[in-house]
Order: C-alpha cells, then sequence, then structure tokens
C-alpha cells in the first residue's frame, strides 16, 4: 500500500478578523461584514490538491435535481440518535466545565479541548463513529491482531468504539482514556474507563499488544511524542493503529471553486489551529513519524470521504451521505471556539459564515472530498 506523503501544502495564513463592535448588529450587516472579511483573508488562496496520480478518481453521478437536497437524514433516524447513556462522576472536582457561546466544553486539569462537550456534540461523535465503521468496510480495526490481551483507545470521546471492541473482543482487557468523562456507566465487564490527559507522561502499570486513536487530529499539539510514548507502553510485536482523517479539501475535476466558503473555512480552520498549537494536517506526516519512533512494518492506505453524496460509486455515495451529515452537523461546532478564541470572530459571525459552508457541502456540483487514513505499525 502507498506511504507516500501527500504531495500538498496546507492552506496559507489569512489576516485575523476582529470582532464585531455592536452585538445587537443586524444579520444583514453581519453578512457584509463578513463579506469584507472574506475579501481581506483569502489573499493569495493556495490551489486546491488533487488526489495523487496513483490514486483513482472518482466519477461524478448524474444530478438530477439542481435545487440544494436537504439532509439525508431526519429527526427519526436511529442512526443519529444518541448511542450513549448516564454519563460516568469521576472525580468532577478535577473536570474544568465552561460554558461559551451557548456550548459546553470540558477537560481534565484544565487541559484544552476546542470542541464541545456537550449532548448535542456527543451525538455526532457517535455518528462519526458509525462513519469510520463504514469506511473500515464495517470493521474497528484493520491491522492484524493476535493473541492480544491489552488494548488501549486513545481520546475514547463516548466510548462507542471501545465498547464495541470489548464485545467483539471478550477476552481482551480494553481500557478507554479521554479528557472527559462522558462515558456510560454501563459497560462490558472487560472494559474500563479512565479520565487523562495522553499528552502528559504515561504512567500505565501495564503495556499493551494493541493501542488504537481514532480522530485525534485537532486534540494532540505533539504527534511525535505521542507515537514515542505509545511505542515504549507496547508489548513486542504489539500494533499501533491509526484513523484520521487528513483535513485539506481536495478536488480532481475544478469543480470547487478557490473563492468558496468551503476552500476560506479550511483556510482560516488551518490558520487558528496552527495559532493554537494544534495542527491539522499532521496525518500524511503520521507513517514517518511512527518509523522515527521505532515502528516497523507500517501500512497505510487512504479512503476518500465526499463531501455530500456526488460520487457515481455505491460505496463512496454511502461514505458521502454520512461524511456530509457529519460535517453539516459539525462544522459549527468544530469552529466555534477556535474562530472566537484565536481569530477574534464573534459567535453570530461565526454561526452565518457556517451557513454559507453548508449550503457548499450540500452542493454535489462540487466533487470535492476529504482523504481518510488508515495507518497502523508494530513494535
Amino acid at each position: 500500500m502507498a506511504n507516500e506523503k501527500e504531495n500538498s501544502v496546507p492552506p496559507t495564513s489569512s489576516p485575523n478578523k476582529g470582532k464585531m463592535g455592536n452585538t445587537e448588529a443586524t444579520q444583514k450587516s453581519i453578512e457584509q461584514g463578513r463579506e469584507e472579511a472574506a475579501v481581506a483573508t483569502a489573499l493569495s488562496p493556495p490551489p486546491v490538491h488533487p488526489s495523487p496520480l496513483n490514486d483513482s478518481q472518482l466519477e461524478p453521478d448524474e444530478i438530477t435535481d439542481e435545487s440544494e437536497v436537504d439532509s439525508v437524514f431526519d429527526d427519526g433516524d436511529s442512526a443519529i440518535a444518541s448511542l450513549h447513556s448516564s454519563t460516568t462522576s469521576l472525580r468532577e472536582e478535577l473536570i474544568l466545565q465552561v460554558k461559551e457561546h451557548g456550548r459546553q466544553y470540558q477537560g481534565y486539569m484544565e487541559a484544552k479541548y476546542v470542541l464541545p462537550m456537550d449532548e448535542q456534540e456527543l451525538e455526532r461523535l457517535d455518528f462519526q463513529c458509525h462513519l469510520v465503521w463504514l469506511s473500515l468496510d464495517k470493521q474497528w480495526s484493520t491491522a492484524p491482531l493476535h493473541n492480544i490481551q491489552r488494548a488501549l483507545d486513545v481520546g475514547c470521546g463516548t466510548g462507542l468504539w471501545a465498547i464495541e471492541f470489548a464485545d467483539e473482543h471478550p477476552s481482551v482487557q480494553v481500557l478507554g482514556v479521554d479528557l472527559a468523562p462522558v462515558q456510560p456507566q454501563i459497560i462490558p465487564p472487560n472494559l474500563l474507563f479512565e479520565v487523562d490527559d495522553l499528552e502528559q507522561p504515561w504512567n500505565f502499570t501495564s503495556k499493551f499488544n494493541y493501542i488504537h486513536c481514532q480522530l485525534m487530529i485537532g486534540a494532540f499539539q505533539d504527534w511525535p511524542n505521542f507515537f514515542r510514548q505509545s511505542h515504549s507502553y507496547l508489548l513486542p510485536n504489539g500494533i499501533t493503529e491509526i484513523h484520521d482523517i487528513d483535513f485539506i479539501i481536495r478536488c480532481d475535476d475544478g469543480t470547487l471553486p478557490q473563492d468558496s466558503a468551503l476552500v476560506k473555512w479550511h483556510q482560516l480552520m488551518h490558520e487558528a489551529a496552527r495559532t493554537a498549537g494544534f495542527p491539522l494536517d499532521s496525518i500524511s506526516k503520521v507513517p514517518e513519524m511512527m518509523r522515527e519512533a521505532g515502528y516497523r512494518d507500517i501500512v497505510s492506505k487512504k479512503v476518500k470521504w465526499p463531501i455530500n453524496q456526488w460520487p457515481r460509486d455505491p460505496k463512496h455515495k454511502e461514505l458521502g451521505k454520512w461524511a456530509h451529515e457529519n460535517f453539516s452537523w459539525g462544522c459549527e461546532s468544530m469552529s466555534l471556539a477556535l474562530f472566537t478564541r484565536v481569530l477574534g470572530w464573534s459567535a453570530d459571525e461565526v454561526r452565518v459564515f457556517m451557513a454559507h459552508v453548508r449550503k457548499d457541502l450540500k452542493d454535489k456540483r462540487i466533487h470535492a472530498y476529504w482523504n481518510f487514513w488508515i495507518v497502523y505499525g508494530s513494535k
């Protein structure tokens, strides 16, 4: 499988935009200000990167209705019903809870977390976990696992992956670790959840046969340190497996306008994340970082996540259905803390801009996608 780095450069930085002075400005004035700011922030926009030549190009499906389509899911769809139950109460005095712009943020020992951890976001995380499961051909892991006894789920979130993996492997002791205690209380007997910051030095009493890390781009500040620590806490022949997105929007046929809200959103997300110390373009460097940490037999492959159901291929059309819902649902929660804390935007400006981003995400005439990476290596 290909192990080459993407021949691409993350979006260039654009000037910061200040907060609006009048908090009671009308939506019209906000939109006008947003349009003016977009001109300022779109200086020398980078090209939209096509897929490398060794990747097959997806063929777009025919559009029977030029109008924008609404979400392919409805409120009654079981797929978006909350999959988690009541949360665990663990050492609450150590959990910092902050409410900003109507969203709840929390983290262990004041660890910074730029995504909210409220009911709405927890449902999206469960939904996103299903998207990854589909990307792995309805599997929870792809690495060759044999005779494992202990597994670690890094950044376990709601605990959905850890629960499913523990159910599938009842003889394996599974440990899920996250900054926030949002996991359910009713879990398999071979599963345990802990609250900790895994960017700090690890102090587990036992090593692992398998370490799983999923969708932690934008959460880790020091990826090389993570791979050094994970390698040191693996037993001989143990495996670390990464499932994550390369948050660089791509298009192979020129249908994504450079001045679109979707392109500008990625530029601004990269600018804010770099400033905050959470790089969003690390995943293509993971094979090399694993190699430098001492891993061997490294395997990497990519799966395209279309922005909607534009591909003709049934598998990618299905992935596009779920990816569209995930990002249409989550673009605001992904952006709110970064844009307001780092770029100085108001919450109203973010919400107005997200409406334009969602409009692009719906447009089947735009044949854009992200690369989702699967990487694993052994000790």
